[in-house]
């Protein structure tokens, strides 16, 4: 790859003095417009929430409006199509298969019989499955350079997803770091709707028992019967999605500021200008190509959407809004490049597996207890 595909973005994450960073952008943000597979006029499923009443996570802004009634410009509410967190798990992921797997070192922990890639972890570099691993010390070598001397070379080199999604860790150091990248889908004016349903057992059960043994078993959801699916069961007024009277909006950032935060350093924390592009171009091509990875939004059953419109910006802090071209296949070029820059080795390198340390884990519970005697 030639140094001027390197070189395209340099202009965003280049270290300068305060006067410089002052007019250089804060943001890289994309905006998706999306809808049903089916049309606007179809439902579809948002994540539904364990809490009272609402399944759905809607929030009300105007109240005395219909979602239908609204117009052009007018939001009545919001509802969480899918949340931060599962964006990131989605993006994650996609460093999983080829060819972006080659992009990022790929690292699984193994638990006996059990098997997890530290790209599907919940806490990422900062989670049990590697505090109690052999990885152990590594990792928290990388995270302690991070937090006291700035470094975020250790960490890039072994777990770069952690910086471009964020991590905290809250059992060891207290350290948490945001996130580079962000991406969240919700949609305007939405109305609540119900679904209703009946299942017809293929036999009539009050032809197998005797009446008196038929009707011990009792009616409704108390009758066993029902239960092992031998019994009519009518299911009304259960959710049945939402309909979107408003837009449905995919909005993905880029968090510069974060990513300029980051150096390579030595301990005297003194950066090292060269090898700070390198980390810098490095993570900023995962997180441009993470952005555009998801090839459909497949979100869950019925909630297929579609892309309409997108719009890409680089974004100032005097709220200037420039064009930005987030060309997936000049980005694809750009995070290969980077990638191959910062460490040649990521295209050829063996996948590695680390064991899961049972005795850590015994010791870990012995130390607490001990703790909690002595108070």
């Amino acid at each position: 790859m030639s140094n001027a595909t390197l070189e395209t973005h340099d202009a965003l994450i280049r270290t300068s003095d305060w006067l410089t960073e002052n007019e250089m952008p804060v943001a890289l943000v994309l905006t998706e417009t999306l809808e049903p597979a089916l049309g606007m006029d179809a439902e579809i499923f948002p994540p539904t929430f364990a809490k009272d009443g609402q399944p759905y996570n809607i929030d009300e802004l105007r109240a005395g409006l219909a979602p239908s009634a609204a117009k052009d410009g007018d939001i009545v509410n919001t509802c969480l199509i899918d949340s931060i967190g599962s964006q990131a798990n989605r993006m994650e992921t996609c460093f999983k298969k080829k060819p972006l797997s080659g992009l990022v070192p790929q690292i699984t922990v193994v638990a006996k019989d059990q098997k997890a890639n530290l790209l599907d972890i919940g806490h990422r570099i900062a989670d049990a499955a590697i505090r109690f691993s052999e990885l152990e010390t590594e990792a928290r070598n990388a995270i302690v350079n991070l937090q006291k001397n700035g470094n975020a070379l250790d960490l890039a080199k072994l777990a770069p997803t952690s910086l471009v999604f964020g991590f905290w860790d809250s059992r060891e150091t207290q350290f948490k770091f945001g996130r580079v990248l962000s991406s969240v889908i919700r949609a305007t004016n939405v109305s609540y709707v119900t679904r209703s349903a009946q299942f017809d057992a293929v036999f009539d059960a009050k032809q197998m028992f005797e009446d008196k043994e038929y009707k011990e078993y009792g009616t409704g959801n108390n009758n066993p019967l029902s239960a092992i699916g031998l019994q009519d069961a009518p299911a009304a007024g259960t959710h049945g999605g939402v309909r979107v009277f408003g837009t449905i909006a995919r909005r993905t950032q880029i968090n510069l500021v974060g990513l300029r935060a980051l150096a390579v350093t030595n301990e005297q924390g003194d950066i090292n200008e060269e090898e700070t592009m390198k980390l810098r171009r490095y993570l900023l091509g995962l997180a441009l190509i993470a952005a555009r990875c998801q090839t459909s939004y497949n979100l869950r059953e019925g909630c297929l959407l579609t892309r309409v419109s997108e719009k890409a910006t680089s974004v100032y802090s005097d709220g200037k809004r420039p064009a930005f071209k987030w060309d997936l296949t000049a980005v694809w070029d750009y995070a290969q490049a980077a990638a191959q820059e910062f460490d040649a080795t990521l295209q050829s390198r063996q996948p590695r597996e680390i064991q899961f340390e049972v005795p850590k884990v015994r010791a870990k519970v012995e130390n607490e207890k001990t703790k909690k005697g002595k108070k």
